[in-house]
């Protein structure tokens, strides 16, 4: 075919239109960014940053008090199976550590029984029963045989490990019952008042 020759319908494709020639070609808007962030972000962040928060003081707060029981648990470790005064030792390590969590005045005055029985509340169960006996053997002149002083260790590291939170003893009319949480300073003058 000839170019001259086309049809006429062709032909007006091919002819521009006047209305068109003042269009230009579509212009994207910019992309939306990330800032600023919608309202639902912010509140996901601030109650992450709440969590965290939270959690670091509550490990802090929980190392903390777990501080004296570990120091104890390194002490322990240094003292002597053999020596003739072992219990002793370890009697002592135990009511030091008792005394960092609970008032002196709670603590000081248990000894015997009562003392084997506040330790057995922190014992796991399968233990319990058995740290007094074994206590109660720094009194005599015989010094535990070698299993005994393997028992005291292996007690005493497991009061020392257990991670439960000290309760108070309290004493009514001549026998010892355990509180189950710990005593404070302010229960401790409001008991102290009331006697």
């Amino acid at each position: 075919m000839n170019p001259q020759t086309l049809p006429p319908a062709s032909d007006k494709a091919v002819t521009p239109n006047p209305a068109l020639a003042d269009l230009q070609d579509i212009i994207l808007p910019d992309p939306i960014g990330a800032w600023p962030w919608a309202i639902g972000y912010w509140l996901v962040l601030a109650i992450l940053l709440v969590l965290i928060i939270g959690a670091i003081l509550w490990l802090k707060k929980r190392a903390a008090y777990l501080a004296p029981k570990k120091a104890a648990q390194a002490l322990l470790v240094n003292l002597d199976l053999h020596s003739s005064h072992y219990p002793s030792e370890v009697n002592q390590l135990l009511k030091r550590t008792a005394l960092s969590y609970l008032p002196r005045e709670v603590i000081a005055k248990l000894d015997g029984d009562a003392w084997a029985s506040w330790l057995d509340t922190h014992l796991p169960k399968q233990y319990r029963g058995r740290i007094g006996p074994l206590l109660d053997k720094r009194h005599q002149a015989k010094p535990l045989s070698a299993d005994e002083a393997r028992e005291l260790h292996n007690l005493a590291q497991s009061w020392f490990a257990s991670k439960a939170k000290f309760s108070s003893p309290r004493v009514n009319s001549g026998q010892t019952s355990f509180a189950s949480a710990p005593l404070s300073q302010a229960s401790t003058k409001t008991a102290e008042e009331q006697c």
